[in-house]
Formats: structure tokens, sequence, C-alpha cells
């Protein structure tokens, strides 16, 4: 696809939290790509920076707080996230970029009621510029219908607190989905959801981004979710994106020993026994390794993988893995024969 259709673009993005141990480097030189009308997925871990990524991206995290190196870039329809003035931002938030919150009590305001939340978010689109209060409650009221929710008009008057955590969680996608955006951001947008709510959900997330040619960023622990949902995966380890690649061909030719890892832990319906899981636990931060953030972990690893961070390189056309074993093209991973660590 042409780059003129790249919607987002982060190049060279690394973010760190200032704590009072020093700076907590959990993003670590990440390039990343969304087209437009592509759904991408982000997979991994917890903690190993998705969501600091992502909130990045709509600068809602306290600038005072955080500390990004010179060179990163945030790059939405062509125009540099990082620079944007308040104005830029607000009109980025309000018509461009729209964020499903993974926690949402802290998403929505406990001292207004959910139709006064709705309604405002409707109300400073452009889309709906000048409508009247009765054409934005039904605008609003067909929105909590559309993610399952009955009683429009008692969810409607009710307060945050008044709703259970799966109610207020589709609240949360509703707000995400009722007015017109460019780019959606999911953050495990059905943690709080049962399994027959979570398929809706997913089902009425890929509806709206394919009728609308909306581009869809899924972030998500799950392997399964992000091959029903996602046209590409980039699986993140450590702040570092580890490999990316068309969705079908990560599932066909996992390539990074993380990956591969993850590919393990997942339960066969042919059986097999448990898995050992991937031994060891995710690196310090604020002292991470030098040389490959994984290494720690992997059964694969060689002494320049301690000392010298890796490149990404290309196996397969668009099929790009962050790892030595692939700088020499001879080497073949054997990917059925995962051992637990020594």
């Amino acid at each position: 696809m042409n780059v003129d259709e790249r919607i987002l673009n982060l190049s060279n993005l690394s973010i760190g939290y200032k704590t009072y141990r020093g700076v907590s480097r959990v993003v670590d030189n990440v390039n990343l790509y969304v087209n437009k009308g592509e759904k991408v997925g982000l997979v991994g871990e917890s903690g190993c920076g998705k969501t600091t990524t992502m909130k990045t991206i709509l600068r809602v995290i306290d600038k005072n707080s955080i500390e990004i190196p010179d060179g990163g870039k945030i790059e939405f329809k062509g125009k540099s996230v990082l620079d944007m003035n308040n104005a830029a931002l607000l009109e980025l938030r309000r018509n461009g970029i729209s964020m499903i919150s993974q926690s949402p009590m802290s998403a929505l305001n406990p001292v207004f009621s959910i139709g006064e939340q709705l309604k405002d978010i409707i109300k400073y689109s452009e889309h709906y510029k000048g409508s009247n209060d009765k054409q934005l409650t039904e605008v609003a009221k067909e929105a909590i219908v559309s993610v399952m929710l009955s009683d429009p008009d008692r969810i409607m008057s009710s307060y945050p607190h008044q709703l259970s955590g799966g109610m207020r969680q589709r609240i949360c996608i509703a707000s995400a989905l009722v007015t017109p955006r460019d780019l959606l951001i999911a953050d495990e947008p059905c943690t709080a959801l049962d399994v027959t709510i979570q398929d809706q959900i997913h089902r009425l997330l890929k509806e709206m981004v394919d009728e609308k040619n909306r581009s869809l960023i899924m972030i998500t622990h799950s392997l399964g979710v992000a091959r029903e949902l996602v046209d590409r995966i980039y699986i993140m380890y450590g702040g570092v994106i580890v490999e990316s690649c068309r969705t079908e061909d990560l599932f066909l030719n996992p390539s990074h020993p993380y990956t591969q890892g993850l590919m393990a832990c997942v339960p066969r319906l042919s059986g097999g026994g448990l898995s050992a899981g991937i031994y060891g636990y995710v690196p310090d931060y604020v002292n991470p390794p030098k040389g490959c953030r994984f290494a720690p972990r992997c059964k694969y690893a060689m002494p320049i993988c301690q000392e010298k961070k890796p490149e990404d390189y290309e196996v397969e056309p668009g099929h790009f893995v962050n790892c030595f074993l692939h700088a020499d093209t001879t080497y073949k991973l054997d990917v059925g024969k995962e051992e637990p660590h020594e």
C-alpha cells in the first residue's frame, strides 16, 4: 500500500517515565504504522508498553511525568502530534482519534450522568454540528443500544457508579463509536465483559471499522482475538516491537523466539500436555539489558545478544523480526521443538 495512505506513523519512538529510581524506559525505539481503513493488532503481555504507546499518540499522559528523546516521531495524517498546540490536540481528539480505555471508571466522569457525557461528545463533533438537544439525545440512545444495553432511557439518566463494570465498559465503547473518527484505538475493550458479549463487541468493532472505512488499532493479550480481527500484527516485548507482519504470515511462520513462546502457550484442542510457559521475567525498565531485552529469557541467545541491540530483519516480504538469529538468513528456527529453559 502507498505510503501516502498511511494515517498514522510512529518512528524511532522511545518513552520513559520519570521515577524516584531514575527514568523507566518502557518503550524503546518503536516503529509502527497504520494505513487508511486498516485493522492492526498490538499484542504483548501486561506491562510491555502497549497502552503507554497509545496514550502518547493522544498525548493524554502528563508531559512532566514522561521523557521522549529527540528523534521520536508521531505523525497523524502527516502532522506531527508531538508538536501540536492545545487547539490542534482538541481537534485531534474530537474528530481524528478515539480510544476505548480498559479502565472505564477512570474514563468516565463520576459527577455527570451517562447522557450528559455522551451528548457532550456528540455535540462537539463536526458531523453533528448544529444538532439540537432532542437530536443529540436520539443519537446517544442509538449508541447505547448498539453496544447491547437495554433500557437506554434509564442508562442515560444514570451515573457511572450506578452501572456494573461491564455496563461501564460498554458505555466507553459507545462513546468511542458514537461519532465518526478516522482512527479507533481499542485498548483491551472486552476485559470486563463475559464471553458472549465479547464476541458481539468484537463483531461490532469489525463492522463499524469496515462500514465506515475507519482504521483500528486493537491492543490485546490474545492472539486468538488478533487473528480474527486484524490485518497486520505487531508483537511487543519489553517496550520493543520484536515482530511485525500480516496476520496470516505470523501464524504460518512465527519467527521471533518470543512469538514462538506465545504460540506454545496457547492450549490446543488436540491436547499434548500443559505448556511450560516462557522462562523468566520481564526486564527492569530502569536498568534494561544492554542488548536484546528478551535475551535473558531466550534459549537461543548468543553472546552478541547480550551486548548489542538487534535490528529489524526482513525474513520474507513485509515480515520483520527484531532478532540476530535472522541476520543470517540461512539460520532457521525449529518452531515445533519448544523446550523449557534450563
